[in-house]
């Protein structure tokens, strides 16, 4: 799927130098803020959303003369703001997440109001109030089609499954909205981008799948075999094509 926003970076400041493990810890979190903004935003173009999130003020202070920061132009858009990360950081993991989306919902809200930009506004509004729905999960497939097997129909996916410090691709088989069949097939830390785009295509070959991907990498394209086992649809083999 070709997303409106190209991109939606979290950043964390600890009023010193950047933490990158946030950073990755909440990439995550980005990516599903940038899937729901781009399901509703048509307006003024939006390539980079840059969220940052300061310690303090003094440095905002110094170079901007004010406690934050907004900028747009040529489609970059960046914000940088004060939380209070005493208490951030005393909180669980999912309270974080939690914060850190209300965070960037009034950040959001208050830049449309800036830029006069009434569908970041309503993007906005909708992501924020979707992804509570969805308690801030942001697995989701990164590639999917239909596929025959045995006379039957399925659905063939791969999803990205975000952990706390990485993230998976899982392939599954779904039927009748029923994960009937899962492997697991690569992990990777949380911030790596590469692996988001790294699968490309699921296509059918009689009674098993091709996975094919971006050139280059060595366990690319896979192919997964199946067999039928009574009623049940099952495993058989596994194995790279040359």
């Amino acid at each position: 799927m070709k997303l409106v926003i190209e991109r939606t970076l979290f950043g964390f400041n600890d009023g010193i130098d950047s933490i990158k493990t946030l950073d990755d810890k909440f990439t995550p979190l980005s990516i599903l803020m940038n899937r729901l903004l781009s399901d509703k935003y048509n307006g003024k173009k939006i390539k980079y959303l840059n969220l940052f999130f300061y310690e303090s003020s003094e440095k905002l202070q110094k170079a901007y003369g004010k406690p934050y920061f907004l900028h747009y132009y040529g489609g970059q858009f960046t914000y940088k703001k004060v939380i209070d990360y005493d208490y951030f950081l005393k909180l669980d993991f999912y309270d974080q997440k939690l914060l850190i989306w209300k965070e960037a919902y009034d950040m959001l809200q208050f830049a449309a109001a800036e830029l006069k930009n009434e569908s970041l506004k309503i993007s906005s509004d909708y992501a924020y109030r979707k992804g509570l729905e969805m308690k801030l999960c942001a697995d989701y497939r990164m590639v999917e089609t239909d596929v025959v097997l045995f006379g039957e129909q399925y659905r063939a996916s791969i999803w990205v499954n975000f952990k706390e410090f990485n993230m998976e691709a899982n392939f599954t088989l779904e039927r009748n909205d029923e994960i009937v069949l899962k492997r697991h097939l690569e992990t990777a830390s949380n911030g790596m981008e590469f692996f988001l785009v790294m699968f490309r295509k699921i296509e059918q070959l009689d009674n098993a799948v091709v996975i094919k991907g971006v050139k280059d990498l060595i366990y690319l394209p896979l192919q997964i075999d199946f067999v039928k086992n009574g009623e049940n649809i099952e495993f058989s083999e596994l194995f790279l094509l040359s």
